[in-house]
């Protein structure tokens, strides 16, 4: 048996223990939350990734600023929520979010290795992970993503692999550090598609990778460079209703669209500091027509006119 077969099985055999000693489900038994809500407002420094919640209401998470902002029409941050610390409602370098159907807001607290939930206030709901290697522990974890079928896969960047979570609980974990084609090199983001197909951003190899639903490689598509198709250390991921997938490609400062098969469809953007333009993107969200980016190095959000 290969060591990456190994690897998955003993991810999925290894649930219990996990969740018993490195997934860390905070109940009324741990300390109490800390008020997090309420922040003034305050300009983006580095946004870094976004979501819509039902309401339509935008949020970004600002790692140096320790906080999640939300947004108003004009895309401008209206409040925030999120205070520095290890505490449990508090963030240390938040990056990834999404968001489920009932409004919570899962934030990946990046550099204390755990993801979080909130509610669209900011008050600390759950806290799920702890640092280290062992299934359900995470080390400088980055993508987050949720679904109606209380799915919840996570890009355990470090740790180079994708961990699979089912009502909150451990079910599998995906890949290991190298270069076959079923692991990993910093992971950056994860989803599933139309197809139950989970869709890695494998970001050091500047792929997209496909496995099925019994974890099984698939197809990839896309290499490392700077040409058209290719990526350069990919940051975020978006999957549309149509099954397209958007690369914020990080280190070419665009945005990429490709079909389902990895057909390239649309580059958006160039590097600068004007309109339409870029400067290290790193997150995207989809809605009405229009590619919302976090342009972390312009200190913005863009919304641009899908063509």
């Amino acid at each position: 048996m290969k060591r990456r077969d190994f690897i998955k099985i003993i991810g999925v055999a290894g649930a219990a223990s996990a969740l018993a000693v490195g997934t860390a489900i905070h109940t009324g038994a741990q300390p109490q939350p800390d008020p997090v809500s309420g922040n003034s407002p305050n300009s983006l420094t580095s946004p870094f990734d976004l979501v819509f919640g039902p309401s339509g209401r935008l949020f970004v998470t600002d790692p140096p600023n320790y906080c999640v902002f939300e947004l108003d029409s004009n895309l401008k941050p209206v409040k925030s929520f999120g205070k520095p610390g290890a505490h449990i409602g508090r963030l240390n370098f938040p990056k990834g979010i999404a968001c489920d159907e009932s409004g919570l807001l899962y934030v990946v607290d990046t550099n204390n290795s755990r993801v979080q939930l909130f509610d669209d206030n900011g008050q600390v709901k759950r806290s799920i992970g702890s640092i280290g290697s062992i299934g359900g522990a995470f080390s400088s974890p980055q993508g987050v993503y949720t679904d109606s079928q209380k799915r919840m896969l996570v890009a355990d960047s470090r740790n180079h692999r994708i961990q699979i979570y089912k009502n909150f609980e451990l079910m599998a974990v995906i890949g290991d550090l190298g270069d076959a084609s079923d692991q990993f090199r910093l992971p950056t983001a994860c989803a599933y598609n139309a197809d139950n197909e989970i869709i890695v951003l494998d970001s050091k190899h500047g792929m997209v990778k496909f496995f099925s639903e019994d974890l099984s490689f698939r197809r990839s598509f896309g290499s490392e460079g700077s040409a058209p198709g290719q990526l350069n250390l990919p940051q975020g991921m978006s999957v549309s209703v149509n099954g397209d997938i958007w690369i914020a490609d990080t280190g070419n400062h665009r945005i990429q669209q490709f079909s389902n098969q990895g057909k390239l469809l649309n580059v958006i953007g160039k590097e600068g500091s004007g309109a339409g333009e870029l400067k290290r993107p790193t997150g995207l969200a989809l809605r009405e027509g229009f590619v919302y980016v976090a342009d972390s190095g312009n200190k913005r959000i863009n919304r641009i006119k899908i063509p």
